[in-house]
């Protein structure tokens, strides 16, 4: 290597695992080296090449095995053993193939298109040796230079930011090319950058980047920017990827980092996982049948035939086999292995018919016709609200939507509309907020309770935009004169200040819009500003906020030191703020209860008291299907913070290895000692039709189960507004909180001990769950509820198969606190059994679950797109399944079926017509058949009519279909594809063959005549007839199963075999030595014979009697469910009624009237919680563990504090003798939580069994829960002089419950 040559990070395999990127280097004497190393901007995204194309496009067409068979078979067909000509055998195997490749070139041609498009865009650059910017084609910049992009262009290659026209060097982009999202990101600049103009980069020398190698990581960059001697860390803020686009900005300049195809987008671009349906691979089980049998009549041919050559031929002399040489050799009696050979090759020509040549093209375009023609065109599953079709994104799972077993479905954004609202709130241990959820009112209506339906006047004027709250204690100046009016005042404030939330518009309440990472983030802020706290703007390092408080309104800033950023680890967010007034450092952190109550000071008085409320509360807002969130905060030691925890904190920031898990670490140490100030409660309401559609799947014998993050008493209320549990069902609990044993052992620090216990837990619940449902009787529904921590338990080695077998027999199971990779290991658990899985979700923390279930269906819903790029089928609501699964999939599913059955049907009836005639030729190899018809059978004769099926065959119509969700059962339980019915329609077509063969051999035997001429039957006149039979034949067995005729059907079966008959004639009429044996042979011969005709109806109906027959009979004795309900559909059009005449008016649902998408107003009172109530029964409250789902995207408001840390790395002020966290100060343990039993399931199953009655701390926990949610202060609700008796009556049931 030559001296002062740069050293090139090492590569793993073929992964670079670091990078340094010399910005504008022309001043490097290696700089061609760099480019060497490091690829070109140039890309290619098309499979082949000039050079490339024929062979890769044959090797792509031969992975097709039967394509390797009719090719070896086109092969032999060159040679003197062939009984037929060459260029039949070649000619369909070129139209198969030329087809394909051609098809196959166009696509190619396309892309290649594009990508010379997109290579030979021009963008200006920085020229080095100039400074001055010339205009380049994408393909000629490289890694280390400076690009200007203008508004709307897209970037050429992966950047970082260094500069924009905008005064704070931000920039929006669209990423829509990246991850589906329409809505505009932030970008911001290093600020040592961000003020610098264009022309200011030509003296930009030394710059250098120090960054990870390329990889696929969308939301993730570890890098550091060296300039004039600083290390600047670099947050994925700063970085403009290849695909977006620059909206909103005139123009942006940026250094390449990664070029060409070691961007993220082409990093990203890696196939989706290969799926195959269940029918494809039963199809190839078929054809591998199909072989067999081919091979065993080629070896039972090629051994009887050299026998007979041995043995017997010399004794027929007039055969001549004894002066056999030459191309006859093949028939010499001397040499039977030769002769034996020559017969197996011959009959393994002669025999192909049997494998279907056209089988795949067919299904191919029949299933491109469901997909486009069918699903994507369903105005059932178009949601007009947000323009949104169904969208089928594969066309090869269509069939397997009709065989579903288990669906897995995410509950956010899945079940409910990720549609945020403030709802409700606990500070200091008070609940506030008198709205009534979905979930409340039906509960409510479950048992029987009407709630005051009133609307409170002052209400409606507080409500907007994901503020859907009223309590007369806290709006407006009513907190001022509250119990605690601090501890409300911080609140308000960790509301306003502790987020990532960018405002956007006029500065004033009613006209901001908030960017916000998540609808939570969002809902919070607002709520904020609804309480006082408005916060407006924000800068690099700074939030400001117009707090209204007892004091007066002031504009309040407040210097965000540092952002501690959420994860599914963390399970919290916290923000360090100095307030400039009086420098004062806090923390703000909210988060998961579980990891905020692990945090929290113990000298610190009211935590106790303030956490045993606040727990309470939450479970009563987790009962009425809120999401809750803990906010804590406390006050830093200045001293520690500047001088010990702010070092570590910038050493891990510019680490440029496991930079985030050292972040991690420094962070744990400042969230300590924390002061709890409350909680709040978020509504995300379910959406539109869900309980009928899980209820309509239930009934079709689909098993659901829910992976959802939230906590268990909140997915148990859900999965019972939803109808996923029910009463009738015995539920089971499996959790490993509260158990006494396994809290000493956490409390002790022995982790080991409490993994084993908790390990003997979960064993012992799953045990116990499995003797109860075996005592049950037979037809009980059984349904399962778990955490996510008794979750990594269950899925262990020992105990997956325990915790499959017991969740196979419920009819719901219920997986809460779950994380990403929890879901697609649950799903990988169900889908390796064999059941047909499907996975459905809305967000980037789904896509594991979508790809490894057999189908993946993605809702484009408010996470953005990623689940829809990623699944199989994209559909706007939760309850588009019924018609995707119940309509589209079982209708898929039969259609497909019956007519892949009908291809091995009709090809096992032809080829073993051949086989049988040669077999009465002593397996000489001799054809009845013309060869050029033969070739033609599958490609024209019979090829419309599969088809036709595959696109338009229908036992009932839609409307019955979901009328009776059990139809869906035959697809599960595979009726018209198992063994049975696959060897039922080969049987048929083997008795036909027989039929064929009998009536055709005897009636039209050479020594009988069918005219007056005298002219006795010829081989090719009983050959036509043969096979006029056989095409009448497999028609007919088309009209016998077939349930509703339709025009499609009249054209194709009387289209084929007028296609046969005008194919005799003219190739008839062709000259002799082409026609060979045909030449006028129809028209002269076979027509004019009266037999002819007899035949060709007689035999055609012989064969397809006892088909006829066996059918009528299993109709009447024995009827299928679809037979049932196509006569029931049959009665009524034959009454001139429709289906809503024959159901009748229908009651309007309880539910469909909570569930209405209208906001929830706030008005009435909740009554009390029975604690025996079956509806309102809890689970513990240590039944949290975890808190919102990471999706990896990572908010640009974190790069200001990175930019700021490189100026002033340790920035503080004067200490302040302030209590505060001392890094001295130990952990508190993990508080005690006991086990509280779930009082609506009668089958409650605690992981340990413990002696003794419940503990007394229980006790009073339950005796002291809460009984109502409305303001304590509320008057009693007089009634009215006209009030009737039953008004009367609900009135004083409030009115006591108030007094109580």
């Amino acid at each position: 290597m030559p001296k002062g040559c740069p050293s090139f990070r090492k590569r793993t395999g073929t992964e670079e695992t670091k990078r340094t990127v010399h910005i504008n280097a022309s001043h490097h004497e290696h700089l061609e080296l760099l480019h060497q190393h490091y690829k070109g901007n140039a890309t290619s995204t098309t499979k082949y090449n000039v050079w490339t194309f024929l062979p890769k496009a044959l090797f792509e067409q031969y992975r097709r095995v039967a394509n390797i068979y009719f090719t070896i078979v086109a092969a032999l067909s060159l040679t003197p053993f062939s009984p037929v000509r060459a260029w039949t055998t070649w000619t369909p195997l070129i139209i198969v193939l030329g087809v394909a490749m051609v098809k196959e070139a166009a696509e190619d041609y396309k892309r290649y298109k594009q990508d010379k498009e997109i290579n030979n865009r021009a963008v200006e650059v920085m020229d080095p040796a100039t400074g001055q910017y010339v205009t380049k084609m994408w393909k000629d910049v490289r890694v280390g230079d400076l690009v200007v992009v203008t508004k709307d262009q897209q970037f050429p290659a992966d950047l970082l930011f260094l500069t924009s026209e905008t005064e704070e060097g931000t920039c929006y982009i669209e990423t829509m090319n990246l991850d589906g999202e329409t809505n505009l990101k932030i970008k911001k600049a290093p600020d040592e950058t961000k003020d610098l103009n264009q022309m200011d980069f030509a003296s930009f020398k030394n710059a250098t980047i120090e960054c990870e190698g390329p990889n696929a990581r969308l939301y993730q960059f570890t890098g550091n920017l060296l300039l004039d001697g600083k290390t600047l860390p670099i947050s994925p803020a700063a970085i403009l990827l290849r695909g977006c686009n620059l909206r909103n900005t005139d123009k942006v300049v940026g250094a390449v980092i990664y070029a060409g195809h070691e961007t993220k987008i082409f990093k990203n671009a890696a196939p989706a996982p290969s799926k195959r349906s269940r029918v494809e691979r039963i199809v190839d089980k078929i054809i591998f049948f199909m072989f067999g049998l081919l091979f065993s009549f080629c070896i039972i041919g090629a051994v009887y035939f050299s026998i007979w050559t041995e043995k017997k031929s010399p004794n027929h002399w007039y055969v001549g086999s004894a002066n056999a040489t030459g191309q006859y050799a093949q028939y010499a009696p001397g040499n039977p292995a030769f002769v034996g050979f020559a017969s197996f090759i011959t009959s393994f020509i002669l025999y192909g018919y049997l494998i279907p040549i056209s089988l795949y093209v067919s299904m191919e375009l029949v299933k491109i016709a469901q997909s486009m023609g069918y699903i994507n065109l369903d105005r059932d599953m178009y949601h007009a609200e947000t323009d949104t079709p169904a969208l089928a994104r594969t066309s090869n799972l269509n069939e397997e939507l009709g065989m579903v077993n288990t669906i897995l479905s995410d509950k956010t954004g899945t079940l409910t509309r990720n549609v945020m609202e403030f709802f409700k709130c606990s500070i200091a241990g008070v609940p506030y907020g008198a709205g009534i959820t979905e979930i409340e009112k039906a509960n409510a209506l479950r048992k029987g309770q009407v709630l005051d339906d009133r609307e409170r006047p002052d209400a409606a004027k507080f409500r907007e935009r994901f503020f859907n709250f009223y309590d007369d204690r806290l709006m407006g100046e009513a907190w001022y004169s509250a119990k605690d009016p601090v501890t409300i005042e911080m609140f308000f404030r960790l509301l306003a200040v502790c987020h990532t939330v960018i405002p956007d518009g006029p500065t004033d309440e009613k006209s901001i819009k908030y960017e916000a990472e998540s609808p939570d983030e969002a809902a919070l802020v607002v709520a904020a500003k609804a309480f006082g706290f408005f916060f407006f703007k924000r800068t690099n390092t700074t939030i400001t906020v117009r707090e209204r408080t007892p004091r007066g309104t002031a504009d309040v800033e407040y210097e965000v030191l540092n952002i501690l950023e959420f994860n599914s680890t963390r399970k919290r967010m916290s923000v360090v703020v100095k307030e400039k007034a009086n420098d004062k450092i806090i923390i703000f952190c909210k988060g998961a209860d579980t990891v905020i109550y692990e945090r929290l000071d113990p000298n610190y008085a009211p935590n106790e008291e303030m956490k045993t409320t606040t727990s309470r509360d939450m479970e009563n807002f987790g009962a009425a299907g809120l999401r809750t969130l803990c906010l804590s905060y406390a006050e830093v030691d200045r001293d520690w913070y500047t001088n010990v925890w702010m070092p570590e904190w910038v050493n891990a920031k510019t680490s440029l290895e496991d930079r985030e898990n050292k972040v991690g670490e420094v962070s744990e140490k400042i969230e300590r000692n924390l002061r709890l100030l409350g909680c709040t409660a978020i509504e995300d309401k379910l959406q539109e039709g869900v309980p009928d559609c899980i209820r309509m799947l239930a009934l079709a014998g689909i098993r659901i189960w829910v992976l959802t993050g939230d906590k268990m008493e909140t997915a148990i209320n859900i999965g019972f507004a939803c109808s996923l549990l029910t009463e009738e069902m015995h539920q089971f609990t499996i959790s490993v909180y509260g158990v006494e044993e396994i809290e000493k052992a956490e409390k002790a620090g022995n982790k080991e001990l409490a993994e084993q216990l908790s390990h003997a837990a979960v064993a012992n619940s799953i045990k116990t769950i499995e003797e109860t449902m075996t005592s049950k009787s037979e037809g009980s529904r059984f349904a399962i509820i778990i955490d996510g921590k008794a979750l990594s338990y269950a899925l262990s080695k020992d105990l997956a198969a325990g915790f499959l077998k017991i969740g196979l027999r419920c009819k719901a199971v219920v997986c809460c606190r779950v994380s990403p990779l929890q879901k697609a290991q649950v799903t990988k658990l169900v889908r390796d059994h064999g059941d047909t899985t499907l996975a459905i979700g809305d967000g980037a923390n789904d896509v594991g679950m979508i790809q490894m279930a057999h189908i993946g269906v993605g809702i484009s819903g408010q996470e953005g797109m990623q689940a829809v790029m990623s699944a199989d089928f994209a559909i706007a609501q939760f309850r588009f399944l019924v018609p995707l699964l119940l309509v589209h999939g079982r209708y898929s599913y039969k259609r497909i079926t019956r007519m892949v059955l009908f291809f091995f049907y009709k090809n096992m009836l032809f080829g073993v017509t051949i086989f049988v005639f040669n077999a009465f030729n002593a397996f000489s190899g001799q054809f009845i058949y013309n060869d050029f018809y033969m070739t033609l059978f599958n490609v024209v004769f019979t090829a419309l009519t599969p088809v036709v099926i595959g696109i338009f065959d229908r036992d009932v119509d839609k409307a019955m279909a979901l009328k009776y969700p059990g139809l869906y059962m035959q697809g599960q339980r595979n009726e018209y594809f198992n063994f049975k019915a696959i060897a039922l329609w080969l049987l048929s077509s083997m008795y036909q063959c027989c039929v064929i063969m009998v009536f055709v051999l005897i009636g039209c035997n050479s020594t009988e005549v069918d005219r007056d001429g005298g002219n006795p039957y010829t081989m090719w006149q009983t050959g036509v007839l043969m096979y006029s039979c056989v095409v009448i034949t497999v028609h007919f067995q088309v009209v016998q199963v077939i349930e509703q005729w339709s025009w499609p059907y009249h054209v194709a079966i009387w289209l084929s075999q007028i296609v046969w008959w005008l194919y005799l004639l003219a190739y008839g009429a062709f000259p002799l030595y082409f026609s060979s044996d045909l030449y006028n042979l129809f028209v002269g011969i076979v027509a004019p014979g009266p037999q002819y005709w007899l035949y060709c109806l007689l035999i055609p109906c012989a064969c397809q009697l006892p088909d006829f027959f066996a059918r009528m009979v299993k109709k009447l004795v024995s009827p299928f469910d679809h037979t049932i309900v196509a006569e029931i559909q049959k009665k009524l059009q034959r009454a001139g009624r429709s289906l809503a005449d024959e159901r009748g008016q229908e009651p309007p649902s309880i539910l469909a009237g909570i569930f209405s998408g209208q906001a929830n107003k706030n008005r009435g009172f909740v009554p009390p919680y029975d604690p025996r109530s079956k509806f309102y029964g809890l689970v513990s409250s240590g039944a949290r563990n975890s808190g919102r789902i990471d999706t990896g995207v990572r908010n640009p408001v974190l790069q200001h504090l990175d930019q700021e840390l490189a100026d002033n790395p340790y920035r503080s002020g004067r200490k302040k003798g302030l209590p505060g966290i001392s890094p001295n100060v130990p952990m508190p343990p993990p508080p005690a939580v006991g086990l509280a039993p779930n009082p609506r399931s009668k089958n409650k199953l605690p992981p340990l069994i413990h002696g003794g009655a419940s503990s007394p701390a229980l006790a009073a926990t339950a005796a002291a829960a809460p009984g109502a949610i409305a303001s304590p202060g509320a008057p009693a609700l007089a009634p009215p002089a006209t009030a009737n008796p039953q008004e009367r009556e609900i009135l004083a049931t409030y009115t006591d419950a108030l007094q109580r």
